[in-house]
C-alpha cells in the first residue's frame, strides 16, 4: 500500500495510475497467523537489553519501529526499517539526528519513514523524514522545540505535532519540501495522527473552552469535521483509509472501578469505526473496559488492544473484521512461545505488526517486535485482478496504498 502522511492536512489527489494496475483482493479473515520474530538491533543481547517494538507496515511487508543497540556508554535505542517479509539486521538502523534514540513511526509503499529522533544526547525530540536517497532529515519544529511525525503518504506528504513559540503543539503537514505548515485551524492544542493518499487528515484537537480532546477529519476542501464521541467527553481519531474509513478511541460515557484506583482515570472508552455515517460506531472490547483501535486497511480490517479482563485496564491485542472482535494471542500456533502485548499497524495483505514477549526463560524473556502473516486455507483468496487502462485510484476504492499508522507518543496533550 502507498504510505499515508498522518494526520497531514489532505492537501494531494491521488495520481492517474496509467497502465497495467494490479488491484489486490481481500483475504478472508484467518483462522491462524503465522507468527515471525522480528529480532532486535542488539541480537546477542537477551532481556530487556533485547527490546524491540514495532510500529508501522507497508504493502511489501517493510517494517518500521524502534530497538535498543549495542552501545558503551550512554543508553541507545534506534529506528528500524526491514526487508520485506524480515527480520531486523545491523543495516536496518537508520540512526538518529545526532542523539542517542530515534523511533521509526510510519512507512509508505516507497519506502520513506517518518518518526523522531534527538539532536543530541537525551536532548529533545525532533520530527524526521528518512529516504535511501536522503538518509535522515531533520523536519525541524513551529518555532518551539520539539516535534513528532507520525504518518507518511504515497505523495511524500508527513504529518505529525509540533512545539510553537508560545509552547503549545499544533498539528503540521508537510508538503515535501519547505518548511511546516501549522494546522492552527483546528483550535487549541492538536495533534494530526494519520493521512491518506487522498490528503485527508485525522487526528485530536482541545477545544478551547471545555479544554477536552476531539477526534476530527479535516481535508482541505472540506475543513474541519468534529467526529465526536461514543456518548461520553472525549475521543482520539487513530487511523485513515484509502476510503476514508477512520478508527480511533472514544468515551463512551460510563466509568468502572478498577481494581487498582491508581489506574484511573476511569472512564470508559471504546474502540470506534466511523464510515461517513455521521455517528461512530463501537467495536466493543473483548470483555475488559476499553479498547483503542490503532490501525485500519483499506478492506476495513481494524487492528488494536483491548481489555479482557473485567475491572482492569490491562489490554491484548486484537483483529475485527465482519463484525467480530478476536484475541490475536488465540490465532497464533499454541506452541509459539509469545504473548502478545499490543497491536499497532496491518497492511493490505493483512499482515500485523507490534510488540510480544518471548516466553523463554533462557533469554530472560524478551520484548519483541512481530509479525503476523495470515494463514489461509486454500483458494480462500482469489487471484489479483488486472485492471488495464487509466484509472484513478480512488475510482475503485483503493489507492494502492495505506498509510502506516503511527503509534508513537502523542505529543502536548496526552
Amino acid at each position: 500500500m502507498l504510505k499515508y502522511t498522518l494526520g497531514a492536512t489532505g492537501i494531494g489527489l491521488i495520481a492517474l495510475i496509467m497502465g497495467e494496475v494490479t488491484v489486490p483482493q481481500q483475504a478472508t479473515a484467518a483462522s491462524l497467523y503465522s507468527i515471525t520474530d522480528l529480532g532486535s538491533l542488539n541480537p546477542t543481547a537477551t532481556g530487556f537489553d533485547a527490546f524491540s517494538a514495532a510500529y508501522g507496515i507497508n504493502n511489501a511487508g517493510q517494517v518500521v519501529g524502534n530497538s535498543i543497540v549495542p552501545s558503551t556508554d550512554v543508553f541507545r535505542s534506534d529506528a528500524f526499517r526491514t526487508a520485506p517479509n524480515s527480520a531486523i539486521n545491523p543495516a536496518d538502523d537508520l540512526g538518529t539526528l545526532g542523539g542517542n534514540s530515534s523511533t521509526g513511526y510510519a512507512i509508505n509503499d516507497f519506502g520513506q519513514v517518518v518518526g523522531e529522533s534527538k539532536k543530541s544526547v537525551y536532548g529533545r525530540d525532533y520530527a524526521f523524514l528518512w529516504s535511501d536517497a536522503t538518509g535522515m532529515q531533520n523536519l525541524g519544529t513551529l518555532g518551539g522545540e520539539s516535534s513528532v511525525a507520525s504518518a507518511i503518504n504515497n505523495l511524500g506528504q508527513v504529518v505529525g505535532s509540533a512545539e510553537t513559540k508560545q509552547g503549545k503543539f499544533h498539528a503540521f503537514f508537510y508538503s515535501g519540501s519547505g518548511v511546516l505548515q501549522d494546522l492552527t485551524t483546528l483550535g487549541g492544542s492538536s495533534s494530526a495522527r494519520d493521512i491518506n493518499d487522498s490528503g485527508q487528515i485525522v487526528g485530536y484537537y482541545t477545544q478551547t473552552q471545555s479544554g477536552q480532546y476531539h477526534s476530527f477529519l479535516y481535508s482541505s476542501s472540506g475543513g474541519l469535521q468534529d467526529l465526536g464521541t461514543l456518548g461520553g467527553e472525549e475521543g482520539v481519531a487513530s487511523a485513515i483509509n484509502n476510503l476514508g474509513q477512520v478508527v480511533g478511541r472514544a468515551d463512551t460515557g460510563a466509568t468502572f472501578e478498577p481494581d487498582d484506583p491508581k489506574q484511573c482515570p476511569c472512564n470508559v472508552s471504546h474502540a470506534f469505526l466511523y464510515s461517513g455515517s455521521g455517528t461512530l460506531q463501537d467495536l466493543g472490547t473483548l470483555g475488559g473496559q476499553n479498547s483503542d483501535a490503532t490501525d485500519i486497511n483499506d478492506f476495513g480490517q481494524v487492528v488494536g488492544n483491548a481489555g479482557y479482563i473485567k475491572g482492569s485496564n490491562v489490554t491484548v491485542p486484537f483483529f475485527y473484521s465482519d463484525g467480530k472482535m478476536s484475541n490475536l494471542n488465540d490465532l497464533i500456533p499454541a506452541n509459539s512461545s509469545w504473548f502478545l502485548g499490543s497491536a499497532d499497524g496491518i497492511n493490505n495483505s493483512g499482515q500485523i505488526v507490534g510488540t510480544g514477549t518471548i516466553q523463554d526463560p533462557e533469554r530472560n524473556y524478551p520484548v519483541h517486535a512481530f509479525l503476523l502473516t495470515p494463514v489461509l486455507e486454500p483458494n480462500s483468496v482469489p487471484e489479483p485482478s488486472i485492471i488495464l487502462g487509466s484509472l484513478t485510484a480512488s475510482a475503485f476504492g483503493i489507492f494502492l496504498g495505506k498509510k502506516s499508522k503511527q503509534q508513537g507518543k502523542a505529543k502536548g496533550i496526552i
